[in-house]
C-alpha cells in the first residue's frame, strides 16, 4: 500500500512537471493573427510554414485568417486586430497616402502574377474596350492589374471599361462562366477553374515586364518599432518554410490541396509551379513596384511621394546579415 502511495505520487508529480513545463513552454510563444488574403498558391509557402508548425520553433503561436478584400485587410491591421498580414500592395500605398501607419516589411510577389481570362470572343486587349470586366474590389492588386494593362494599351479603363467589382477569385470565375463579364485577372487555381470552364488565358500578366507589389508582407510601424524580434522571428519561419516548399514538394501540393478544397491533380500541380515560379526569395519587398503604384494611384499626394517611405527592408536585410537565409539555403 505504502509502495502504491509511492508509485503513484512520484508519477503524479512527474506529470505536473510535465505539464507545467509544456505550459510554460506555451505561454513563452508570441501570439501572432496572420492574414492572407485569397485562395491562391502565392499564399501557399505560409500555409506549409504554418501546416508544418516552422513558427514554434522560433517562439511563435500563429494563426492565420483569410480575408479576401484588400480594403479590409489594412483596416484589420491598423486596428490592431492583425499584426502581420499578406496584402495586396496597391491598398496598401493608398492607405499611406492618407496618413495610415503601414509599412511593407517583405515581399511575396513582386510582380502581377495573374492571368488575364476571357471568353472566347475576347482575341486582344484592345477587344475590351467597351465590354464588361471583373476585378475582386476597387483598389485591390485585381483592379491595379486590370488599369495598367488597359492604360498601356492606350485606352481609358474609366472612360472605356465597365468594371464591375465582385467579391473574391471565387466570384470573378463565376461571373465568368455566367457571361456576365469578358474579362477578369485570376490567379491560379481559380485561372485553371476558369479555363475548364471554357475562358482562355488572354495573358499572363507576369510576364508584361512590370514590377508591382501583387502581396506583399505588411504591419504597422508602431508595431514593428516595438516588437521588432517578433518580426524578425516571423520571417525565420516564414522564409524556412519558404524554401521548403521549395523543396519538399509532396507535402506541399497536400497542404495546397488542404487549402484550395481541390483534389485535381493538375490543378494542384499547376498551382504549386505557380507559387515555385513567382513567390521571391528572398522575400524583399520591392521598390520598384511601389513606384509603379504610385504612378497609377489617383490620389493627389502621390506625385510627390517618396517610395522609400513606404517600405522598411531592414527585417530581412538583418536575416540576410546574421547569414540566417544561407542556413536554411535560401543563399549560397
Amino acid at each position: 500500500m505504502v509502495f502504491r502511495t509511492i508509485k503513484f505520487s512520484i508519477l503524479t508529480a512527474t506529470l505536473l512537471i510535465c505539464l507545467t513545463a509544456s505550459s510554460v513552454w506555451s505561454q513563452a510563444r508570441t501570439k501572432l493573427n496572420v492574414i492572407y488574403p485569397a485562395i491562391s498558391g502565392i499564399n501557399a509557402p505560409l500555409w506549409y510554414a504554418t501546416e508544418q508548425n516552422l513558427f514554434p520553433k522560433y517562439g511563435l503561436d500563429v494563426e492565420l485568417i483569410y480575408i479576401p478584400t484588400a480594403l479590409q485587410v489594412t483596416r484589420v491591421v491598423l486596428t490592431g486586430d492583425s499584426q502581420i498580414a499578406f496584402s495586396g500592395g496597391a491598398p496598401v500605398v493608398n492607405a499611406v497616402l492618407s496618413g495610415a501607419d503601414l509599412v511593407f516589411i517583405g515581399g511575396v510577389a513582386n510582380v502581377p502574377a495573374f492571368y488575364m481570362m476571357a471568353l472566347p470572343e475576347i482575341k486582344s486587349v484592345a477587344d475590351l474596350k467597351g465590354k464588361t470586366v471583373g476585378v475582386t474590389r476597387f483598389g485591390s492588386s485585381t483592379d491595379f492589374a486590370l488599369r495598367y494593362l488597359v492604360q498601356k494599351n492606350g485606352f481609358n479603363p474609366e472612360r472605356d471599361l465597365n468594371i464591375l467589382q465582385l467579391g473574391g477569385m471565387p466570384e470573378l470565375a463565376a461571373a465568368l462562366s455566367k457571361r456576365l463579364i469578358v474579362a477578369a485577372p485570376l490567379s491560379a487555381p481559380t485561372h485553371i477553374r476558369a479555363r475548364a470552364a471554357g475562358a482562355q488565358p488572354l495573358l499572363d500578366m507576369a510576364k508584361a515586364g512590370v514590377y508591382f507589389p501583387h502581396t506583399a508582407v505588411i504591419t504597422r510601424r508602431a508595431y514593428l518599432k516595438t516588437n521588432r524580434d517578433t518580426a524578425l522571428n516571423f520571417f525565420r519561419g516564414y522564409s524556412e518554410g519558404l524554401q521548403r516548399f521549395t523543396q519538399d514538394k509532396t507535402a506541399a501540393k497536400k497542404i495546397i490541396q488542404k487549402y484550395t478544397r481541390d483534389t485535381a491533380e493538375d490543378i494542384i500541380e499547376a498551382t504549386y509551379q505557380y507559387a515555385v515560379d513567382y513567390v521571391v526569395r528572398p522575400p524583399y519587398p520591392n521598390r520598384e513596384g511601389i513606384v509603379e503604384t504610385l504612378k497609377l494611384s489617383q490620389n493627389p499626394e502621390a506625385k510627390k511621394a517618396n517610395p522609400d517611405n513606404f517600405l522598411d527592408s531592414s527585417i530581412v536585410k538583418t536575416l540576410e546579415d546574421e547569414g540566417f537565409l544561407r542556413q536554411i539555403g535560401m543563399q549560397k
